[in-house]
């Protein structure tokens, strides 16, 4: 047996407001105990990329040290972290204050980064205020910067000609016209606002403190008259109004200038300031904008609430959602896609809501300091009913203006997403939460996937737009390469090797047919390619002007029943469905063009598909008839085309293809999660440089939880988890005899991860067969995580599984009577994002290592691509080389198990045990594959015999504890410990022992 690692007691750090947490002095700096910090040999963490234009606050005073921000009733402490200023409701935990200086480091420095920090460290909570701080302190220093330039180009303007100020309008307008002058009036100084305005806001009223935009802005028809004359001809007032207004062209001038003839009235100091402005800050527009994208909306709305209710930050923030998610109107929410009907509503300019949205917009509750100032989906979305108008578009628009989003994060990987809601990452913060889906999330997002039967609506559509002589070429064009992938997807002929049983692939390139070949096949080709952007683009600059015109009647109220039917057919285009399948078509055709860096990284696949009726028929004809697996093979390669779904997939092997244009627009990237780990991948795969990575420890005393991995069963045999074995009849009741003894001393919630749902079935039918089910619900009431189905369904057994623990629960902290067991599966639902705080989970078990499936023709595919690429390419010395296949396989499966651990121990105050029935965890790189909160405390018993009585000391101290806290020894010592003690150790039946 390995001994656990020595507890190590911890407590929240000693650190007071305004502590300065930064390089110098050393000791102010979290520990290695608190922080694991990895910079790279080329990181610089330490130091800003960009010289300080401003000079870092005073170190604060003793009283200054007591400052206290007090917001909507809460007080908040101010800290000083890395030089900024951080304003925190409560006294951070050493992972937070590690967390925060790490990403304030990053931000300051433009660099990317990784942090992983357990689920109930605070994690969201510390990424809020450090992003929002940094980026308040970012605004306040350039704003700072802009007031001494304007007030050195005023100095100047006393002593030396103005002049060259119709040289910078010549420059700035080609044609010589004068652009629309700001007012010569000098506005007074205007408190910094803390809200998070973008510099293009604040230069709207060119204040002293703006940064002003440096395109000219047009004349508008009634603007002032300027004199057509020379510079010298311009009034002093105005001639300064407008060297403010084009600031660096102004800087540039004098600078440039003073290299032969030194401005009057400016000492060397000055003109160095000048320079130093053109340099690192004249090329600052706006404020950084900040996107929080993390997995799923609920998690939107748990930040959203982070922020409302626990940080004092008031600023701009929107929410983008789906329209299945905000949608009011009723005929489409009654329709099976939400998405399809509305974008039919609206182009037909059938939905009331959408046409009167933007009375949201002004809405009082939205506005400063209004009630719903920071607002989620269901705040929108309720707002709208309330005012009959549309909450999607609303909040897209509403997103264009803010300062911080929150978004799922597909609108930022995905790029046709990314566009349609206006996801602009061109010099702004992108941080993702529960990133540790995010390498799979951005293949996806590059990939394609097209069935026949929409490439036939396609074709019908187009087919229509030319009987209607509506762009004629345009639309055959479209068509006919519709029509020509339709049959040659429904071919019977194909050359299927990855056939399945309801399921068959052909993948290019193969041998005998390169990837080139088979697009010219099926026109594809480059040169068809560019013919089909060019006729895309002509049909959608139509489809744009139709719904011009449509508006434009609407709004005139010229477009009344009893036109539409006569002015229909003018109104007619191809529906947003095709169109926006057209444009991901052309997306992928841009990557496999011969000039991309990228056409090596997509496979194309021809796939037939079984439909769902016909896959639930044959599969219980099978299991009726007990077919053997080679025949049920043969059913599915029996099928006729016009039996199932045919697809045309384009699959990105690479989600660098996805990342890459991220990494080249955002000014820093940061992907965290409570289960990043093992991290190897994800630099190479992504295609991005982390400059640095941390990994945080627990907020939770090691001594509130223990962490086992357990070798071998009751027979003696290995508990090895791999495929060959979990069908061996010895395998499976060594796992139920091993979860009947943990359940008998396990109290309240307890869960149970496998890694598939046909293992899942078979240790459920067995243990029903060997009675070992009935052991298990004696102490445990069973749940089972059903395969697929729907979200509704769902909820309602995560619902009935939290009831039956909070029924059986005595007053006080007692553990319940009757506890409650869920048996679920790797990457399902139950692993991912769900709370199971305190009692509803005590102990999580894990059998077997989730490997991806080994058959899986993706899985094959990206193995394949990995091994070809983790050798440097000598055609290609720039192309980055890849972890091998054999590693990523292993990365995907340890994930899942991180995922998995992460259910229990949600806060500081909770505990629980993880219990891993596992060989393979005796060697010591598997181990180190875990999250570092759990592996540095791994603790590895030969039998359960040898790890019980470490788990029942546990338990018990733990019971006690909670019973302390609430009802006194008393009870302890009368009801508890009597009962615990009373458990029979050394039984070697199956319920209690091996």
């Amino acid at each position: 047996m390995s001994p656990p690692a020595p507890a190590a007691t911890e407590a929240p750090p000693d650190v007071s407001p305004h502590a300065r947490i930064d390089t110098k002095p050393p000791d102010t700096v979290p520990s290695s105990a608190d922080v694991d910090s990895k910079p790279d040999v080329d990181s610089k963490p330490d130091v800003d990329s960009k010289p300080d234009l401003m000079p870092q606050p005073p170190a604060p005073s003793a009283a200054a040290a007591q400052t206290i921000r007090i917001v909507d009733g809460i007080a908040h402490k101010t800290y000083l972290i890395s030089g900024i200023p951080v304003h925190f409701p409560f006294q951070p935990y050493p992972s937070q204050l590690g967390m925060m200086n790490h990403m304030i480091r990053a931000l300051n420095s433009s660099q990317n980064t990784m942090i992983e920090s357990p689920t109930g460290s605070g994690k969201s909570l510390a990424l809020l205020c450090a992003v929002l701080a940094w980026r308040q302190a970012f605004e306040a220093k350039h704003r700072l910067i802009q007031a001494n330039v304007r007030q050195t180009i005023r100095k100047y303007a006393e002593h030396n000609s103005m002049a060259f100020v119709r040289q910078l309008l010549a420059a700035a307008s080609p044609d010589g016209a004068l652009a629309e002058a700001p007012s010569a009036k000098e506005e007074g100084s205007k408190p910094i606002d803390h809200s998070g305005t973008t510099l293009d806001e604040l230069t709207t009223e060119r204040t002293n403190q703006a940064i002003p935009d440096i395109e000219p802005k047009a004349k508008s028809d009634h603007g002032s008259d300027l004199p057509a004359a020379h510079g010298s001809d311009l009034p002093a007032a105005l001639q300064l109004s407008l060297a403010l207004h084009y600031l660096p062209e102004t800087v540039q001038f004098i600078t440039n200038h003073a290299k032969t003839t030194p401005p009057n009235g400016l000492s060397a100091a000055e003109l160095d300031k000048l320079r130093d402005y053109l340099q690192n800050a004249a090329h600052v527009k706006t404020i950084p904008r900040i996107y929080f994208g993390t997995r799923t909306h609920k998690q939107v709305s748990q930040l959203v609430d982070e922020l409302r209710r626990k940080t004092p930050y008031r600023l701009r923030s929107a929410v983008l959602g789906s329209r299945a998610q905000t949608c009011i109107n009723r005929e489409a929410k009654k329709s099976a896609s939400v998405d399809e009907e509305c974008r039919k509503l609206v182009d037909d300019s059938m939905c009331g809501p959408h046409r009167v949205y933007r009375r949201l917009l002004a809405h009082k509750k939205l506005q400063r300091q209004g009630e719903l100032e920071i607002w989620d989906l269901e705040d929108i979305e309720s707002l709208g009913r309330e005012t009959r108008a549309c909450p999607y578009f609303a909040a897209r628009e509403l997103a264009s203006s803010a300062n911080l989003v929150f978004c799922p994060y597909n609108y930022i990987l995905d790029p046709g997403v990314r566009a349609s809601a206006g996801v602009e990452l061109e010099g702004n913060v992108v941080i993702l939460d529960e990133a540790h889906n995010v390498e799979n999330a951005a293949r996806d997002s590059g990939s394609l996937e097209i069935t026949d039967e929409q490439l036939h609506i396609i074709a019908m559509e187009c087919r229509m737009m030319v009987e209607c002589l509506t762009l004629v070429s345009e639309h055959q064009l479209v068509g006919t390469l519709a029509s020509t992938l339709v049959n040659w997807l429904r071919d019977s002929d194909h050359p299927y090797e990855y056939p399945e049983f309801d399921t068959q692939t052909a993948v290019w390139p193969r041998s005998g047919e390169s990837l080139d070949a088979l697009l010219d096949r099926i026109m594809l080709s480059p040169l068809f390619a560019s013919q089909l952007q060019a006729a895309y683009s002509v049909i959608e600059g139509y489809i744009k002007d139709v719904r011009s015109r449509k508006e434009k009647l609407r709004r005139e109220e010229e477009y009344h029943t009893a036109q539409e039917q006569s002015e229909a057919e003018d109104y007619r285009h191809l529906s947003s469905g095709s169109m926006r399948l057209l444009e991901q078509l052309l997306r992928v055709l841009g990557h496999l063009a011969p000039d991309s860096p990228f056409r090596q990284d997509y496979r194309v696949a021809c796939i037939r598909k079984s439909k769902s009726q016909l896959v639930q028929a044959d599969t219980a004809a099978a299991r009726a008839n007990h077919r053997p697996r080679r025949k049920r093979r043969k059913i599915g390669l029996d099928l006729q085309a016009s039996e199932c779904v045919n697809v045309l997939a384009f699959w990105a092997l690479n989600p660098g293809i996805v990342f890459s244009e991220i990494t080249a627009q955002a000014r820093t990237i940061v992907l965290t999660s409570g289960t990043l780990s093992p991290l190897d991948s994800y630099a190479s795969e992504l295609q991005v440089k982390f400059s640095s990575t941390l990994e945080a420890n627990h907020v939770i005393s090691s001594q509130r939880f223990r962490a086992l991995a357990v070798e071998c069963g009751s027979s003696g045999e290995l508990l090895e988890g791999k495929y060959k074995n979990v069908d061996l009849l010895t395998f499976q009741d060594d796992v139920g005899n091993a979860i009947a003894n943990i359940v008998a001393r396990s109290p309240d919630g307890m869960l149970v991860f496998v890694p598939s749902y046909s293992l899942l079935a078979k240790l459920m039918a067995r243990w029903k067969a060997t009675e070992c089910l009935s052991e298990i619900e004696a102490h445990k009431r069973v749940f089972v995580e059903p395969q697929g189905g729907s979200k509704e369904k769902f909820d309602k057994l995560l619902a009935a599984y939290r009831d039956s623990l909070a029924k059986n629960r005595p007053p006080g902290r007692r553990p319940a009577l009757r506890g409650a067991i869920m048996f679920a599966v790797y990457r399902g639902k139950v692993s991912e994002g769900i709370d199971f705080s305190d009692h509803f989970c005590r102990t999580v078990v894990n059998i077997g290592i989730p490997y991806p499936a080994f058959k899986d023709v993706k899985v094959i595919l990206k193995r394949q691509y990995n091994d070809d690429r983790s050798v440097p390419d000598r055609n290609n010395p720039s192309r980055g080389v890849l972890l091998n296949g054999s590693k990523w396989y292993d990365i995907q499966a340890f994930r899942a198990i991180n995922q998995a651990l992460g259910r229990c121990l949600r806060h500081k105050m909770d505990w629980g045990a993880i219990i891993m029935l596992e060989s393979r965890f005796a060697q010591r790189w598997n181990v180190e594959r875990l999250s570092k909160w759990v592996r540095q405390y791994m603790s590895i018993y030969r039998s359960f015999n040898e790890a019980k009585l470490d788990l029942d000391a546990f338990y018990k101290a733990r019971i006690k504890e909670d019973i302390d806290t609430s009802i006194g020894d008393s009870i302890v010592n009368e009801v508890i410990l009597p009962a615990c003690d009373s458990l029979d150790l050394s039984s070697s039946s199956a319920t209690t022992g091996f």
